[in-house]
């Protein structure tokens, strides 16, 4: 049994708390981040079409894929059932690109590629090997080649074996495509997407479109040399190689880039369109499925690839409904939400479920006939053990890195969050501070004719659970690319922090105290963020004791009055609008709006 597979936590682009439900009104999205795209999750809940489908390839008495392939109803529908794969690897490299790419745009801080793995694997592995061990104890009949399963099985490489690719746990083959895509998205992808982090905002546009434009000529690549050398589509080692499915993973990450360049929240089409899209595409998947029934060769050759259209019209259409129309209704449902939650556990136990009440005669499936009353059945059975051990088996060892967590992390928890007060009009108070030489400073001394920049900004380690603090890295780059622009209007420039930077991490090295300010940012030592806290910005308290400040750019006149306040995901707009507050001889110069801070 070969299909598809849902992916669990694929669009989970953010904690499941605050996203909408029911027929509430999605919140706007922040790139990378936000509410997760629940219409997104709930279209995992088409795997019980998955369950439905093994049902029938069961039924006919033969489970190869093509012994059912026929001009009957169910032979058309099922047929083509396979086509439903593009649709989890489009939402795994979605979920992956959104939000790693986001946090690139944004100059947020990208995980570490061993803690994104570990974190990963435990999201993916500890079911998979309980029912894996499970089943092959259960079936355990001696020999070396069941032996062999084991590794291969639990080496999660059985998609490089023709042989191994369906033993023990037939749909185990697509947890391996997916654990190997990981581990290059740990290893290869995660230290691509620092480098680009560094570049110039449009360089790093042009370097997020390289990878996923490599996966997809990796597919191509593959799947040409395969062609060109005869192999029989019997091989599946080769042909459901991870490879195989590159082309869809690079599809899933462009989708991410344009989601990123064009919120979720904006691609709302009027009636009747989502719907048509979703028709359309589905029907291309029916034609398709014809297609392939008519012994087209080059269909069946690249019919992932060209059914790809379907999901995609899937995922398009409840992108671009009505919020508050059936389709998106429909994917927010608690039962839809339900059945995406639970399908990854359903998905890896339906299978050993099917086969053993076939082979006990508890559920016979091989009589044609009965096939509508036996998939009922398998229904009935599967998906309550699916939540089930999605509910006492999934989610606990998922959730092992709560426990497993260095304790930086749980000191690091959000405890007290002030109100920020500061606004244009207040006069800088004389408070003292120390730069990066211990050389002590007040504020107001280091206004330039032109006005002072301040860029107050968390230090390392920042909390996670609050997005105004997130993206120091971004701003402080783009502060420091601000050097000459600022010189240029007689505006210094300063950073107030917790913990002076590293060079590594501000882009530059602490400015020397005997040096000229007039073109160089000033580092200077804000302990436990009290100055920040005094001017009357954002601070948030950690249940370790620490206390960090939002990223804000106070732009400060001359005589030392507060022009502005500043606050921006973009650092590139944050310094901008910093600069203009300042210049005097600006086309735009004028205060800064007042721009509100995420709650």
């Amino acid at each position: 049994m070969a299909t598809a597979a849902p992916d669990p936590g694929a669009v989970r682009t953010a904690p499941p708390a605050g996203g909408p439900s029911g027929g509430a009104k999605p919140k706007a999205r922040r790139p990378g981040g936000g509410n997760r795209l629940r219409e997104l999750d709930g279209l995992r809940a088409l795997m019980f079409i998955v369950v439905l489908f093994h049902a029938y390839q069961a039924s006919v008495g033969d489970y190869s894929l093509h012994a059912f392939r026929d001009y009957s109803t169910p032979g058309v529908v099922f047929g083509g059932i396979d086509g439903l794969l593009p649709l989890f690897f489009l939402l795994s490299g979605f979920a992956t690109y959104y939000g790693f790419g986001g946090a690139v745009l944004l100059g947020k801080r990208l995980p570490g590629s061993r803690d994104f793995l570990f974190k990963r694997g435990l999201r993916l592995l500890p079911v998979y090997v309980v029912v894996f061990l499970v089943v092959w104890v259960w079936r355990y009949g001696g020999g070396s080649a069941q032996w062999w399963d084991v590794f291969w099985g639990l080496s999660l490489l059985q998609t490089w074996s023709t042989e191994h690719i369906f033993r023990t746990i037939d749909p185990g083959w697509y947890l391996s495509v997916e654990w190997q895509f990981s581990i290059v998205v740990a290893f290869v992808l995660l230290p691509w997407m620092r480098t680009i982090a560094r570049w110039p905002m449009r360089s790093r546009l042009l370097g997020m479109l390289l990878p996923p434009l490599i996966f997809i000529g990796i597919t191509i690549w593959w799947k040409s040399s395969l062609i060109s050398r005869g192999v029989p589509g019997s091989e599946f080692g080769s042909w459901f190689a991870p490879p195989s499915w590159a082309y869809l993973y690079g599809m899933g990450m462009l989708l991410g880039v344009a989601l990123l360049l064009h919120r979720p929240d904006k691609w709302r089409l009027p009636k009747p369109y989502p719907t048509l899209i979703v028709v359309a595409g589905t029907s291309w998947l029916v034609w398709l499925s014809s297609a392939r029934l008519g012994s087209s060769v080059f269909v069946s050759q690249w019919f992932f690839e060209l059914s790809f259209l379907a999901p995609l019209s899937w995922i398009l259409g409840a992108l671009t409904a009505d919020p508050d129309g059936w389709m998106r209704r429909l994917l927010r449902s608690p039962v839809a939400q339900l059945l995406a939650a639970a399908s990854f556990s359903t998905y890896l136990i339906h299978a050993p479920i099917l086969r053993s009440l076939n082979v006990r005669n508890i559920l016979p499936m091989d009589v044609p006939a009965l096939w509508p009353f036996s998939a009922l059945a398998l229904i009935l059975i599967v998906v309550p053990l699916g939540v089930l051990a999605f509910r006492y088996i999934e989610q606990p060892l998922s959730g092992l890195d709560t426990l497993l967590q260095p304790k930086l992390d749980r000191e690091l928890k959000i405890t007290k969050v002030s109100a920020p007060t500061l606004a244009a009009g207040t006069v800088l108070p004389e408070v003292p501070v120390t730069d990066a030489e211990g050389r002590a400073r007040t504020v107001r001394q280091l206004t330039g004719p032109g006005g002072l920049l301040l860029l107050v900004h968390p230090s390392d380690p920042v909390p996670s659970g609050h997005p105004a603090l997130q993206g120091s890295s971004g701003a402080l780059r783009a502060f420091d690319s601000s050097q000459s622009a600022a010189a240029g209007f007689g505006i210094r420039m300063a950073a107030l922090s917790p913990r002076v930077p590293a060079e590594e991490d501000s882009g530059a090295p602490p400015h020397p105290v005997d040096e000229p300010l007039d073109d160089a940012v000033v580092h200077l030592q804000d302990p436990k963020a009290a100055i920040a806290s005094a001017l009357g910005l954002l601070v948030v308290r950690t249940a370790g004791g620490h206390q960090q400040p939002e990223i804000a750019l106070v732009a400060i006149d001359p005589s030392g009055t507060v022009v502005g306040v500043a606050r921006d995901e973009d650092p590139h707009r944050l310094v901008r609008r910093g600069l203009e507050a300042l210049a005097d001889d600006g086309p735009e110069a004028a205060p800064l709006p007042p721009v509100p801070v995420p709650a």
